[in-house]
């Protein structure tokens, strides 16, 4: 399918405020080029294990942040693009439009760059493209990111792995004996829904606002030969839908995990855990007062560079 690109820069600070104005208006397929990415790669080689990083690379960590939108090369797409960088103006360095291109070089891409990593104690995810000789103990979750978020490769992603290994692994006093479901909100490709099934969960349902997220973590639930145990459909985070589950787990933003969370606590059992990420140093605060204002307990912040992942837990003996 042919495409055009607009490219937006901006800076660190405006990083997380651009994108919840863009997904707040409707723009929910893009893609982050942030060089503190590169920067957690330089600094953990022996966590990713990548062969093509250079002196290229480390001269480029200090540019800003650019945010890629995609729209179809029509008229409808243009006059989204238009509406996109309308919307912007005042709150990025720089808005650039790109002619088209075709989404199969974008894929391509993907392939020179995605390696399997372990993103976890046991998780370790690799793209279908890769061999990996598992070690004892390892899940392996085979996976194309496509063009949805959460290859696993960001710290956000990560630290709710973390969170999922420790609940369900048996590390904490989290760990139940009986059957446990698994909400996640904002599923992008499926990632944690098919770490936490892994792991043990029995059931898990994935919602996402962006129907490409839903068909890669679709495809994704189905390489890895769990669609018996997940489900993943078309949602804006939990409205419409029915489904208590034992723990709610989201990688989102800042701005999104407060405005989900009383939503969270009504949508996880008693006892139950609340496991969110995507959420800057400087949100942890607030984030963690409105986790904590719509009921639920704060048991641990796991840290990752910047950026945080908070794990509460709903403790009816604490109301």
């Amino acid at each position: 399918m042919k495409y055009n690109e607009l490219k937006i820069k901006v800076g660190k600070s405006e990083l997380e405020p651009v994108q919840a104005i863009l997904i707040e208006n409707g723009f929910v397929s893009m893609m982050i080029d942030d060089p503190d990415d590169a920067r957690d790669i330089m600094e953990h080689p022996d966590t990713y294990k990548y062969d093509y990083l250079n002196d290229e690379i480390a001269s480029d960590l200090e540019r800003m942040p650019v945010i890629t939108l995609y729209f179809e090369d029509n008229e409808e797409g243009d006059a989204e693009m238009g509406r996109a960088a309308s919307l912007l103006s005042g709150r990025a360095e720089a808005i650039m439009r790109c002619s088209a291109g075709d989404d199969s070089e974008w894929l391509y891409k993907w392939q020179e760059f995605f390696k399997p990593s372990r993103v976890g104690e046991r998780i370790v995810v690799k793209p279908s493209w890769e061999d990996y000789q598992a070690e004892p103990g390892d899940l392996v979750i085979e996976m194309d990111p496509g063009m949805a978020f959460g290859s696993g490769l960001h710290g956000t992603t990560s630290m709710c792995i973390k969170g999922l290994e420790r609940i369900l692994g048996g590390t904490s006093d989290a760990a139940g004996s009986g059957p446990c479901k698994v909400l996640d909100v904002g599923c992008g490709t499926g990632i944690l829904a098919i770490a936490a099934a892994l792991l043990g969960a029995e059931e898990c349902l994935g919602i996402d606002i962006d129907p490409d997220a839903v068909r890669v973590a679709q495809e994704n639930i189905e390489k890895n030969h769990l669609a018996d145990k997940i489900t993943a459909q078309y949602g804006d985070l939990t409205e419409g839908v029915d489904y208590k589950a034992d723990i709610v787990v989201a990688n989102l933003m800042a701005d999104l995990v407060i405005r989900l969370s009383p939503a969270a606590y009504r949508h996880v059992n008693d006892e139950g855990w609340y496991i969110t990420s995507g959420i800057l140093d400087i949100k942890e605060e607030i984030v963690s007062r409105a986790i904590e204002d719509a009921g639920f307990v704060i048991k641990d912040v796991l840290s990752d560079g910047e950026w945080r992942a908070i794990i509460a837990r709903k403790e009816t003996n604490a109301i």
